[in-house]
């Protein structure tokens, strides 16, 4: 039989047991390396590969280095580093295959960028409605009183011949 001293050695050590494995389990997912530069020298290899028209020269690498590609971008997303590294080099070698099949058969190199956007238009100055005086001027004018009503001129008699 146990005795009461010996039972909480145990789940001492049991806890203990516990936490280690937990920050030993912990450390090794914050230490895991994300595979950003395999994701962006991939990203750049399936460009480089539709700029020569891989796409439809070599179409099944190519479309292999998309599905690879795919693939490595969500398991990156679900943190699943060591398969996304593998995804992307798979990708990689796909696409830079379909690059080459299509320089092979005759591709010649285009920039696949977006043509310049066209510039801005110009701002149309915001036309001010023209001043009516001053503010001491509008309470003169409101406070003066108003001008004497002229009579209207006489009509000049008909001109007789």
């Amino acid at each position: 039989m146990i005795d009461k001293k010996h039972m909480q050695i145990l789940k001492r050590a049991a806890c203990t047991a516990a936490a280690l494995l937990f920050f030993c389990t912990a450390a090794c997912s914050i230490f895991a390396s994300r595979p950003v530069q395999e994701m962006s020298d991939t990203g750049a290899a399936i460009k480089a590969a539709k700029e020569v028209q891989a796409d439809t020269l070599a179409p099944e690498h190519y479309r292999l280095a998309n599905e690879y590609w795919f693939k490595a971008k969500n398991e990156y997303r679900f943190k699943n580093f060591k398969e996304a590294r593998d995804y992307a080099q798979k990708a990689r070698k796909a696409a830079e295959q379909a690059e080459f099949d299509a320089i092979r058969a005759g591709a010649n190199r285009s920039d696949i960028s977006e043509t310049p956007p066209p510039p801005p238009p110009q701002p149309t100055p915001y036309d001010y409605p023209a001043p009516t005086g001053t503010p001491f001027e509008a309470a003169e004018k409101k406070n003066s009183p108003p001008p004497p009503a002229q009579e209207p001129a006489p009509a000049p008699a008909p001109s007789v011949p």
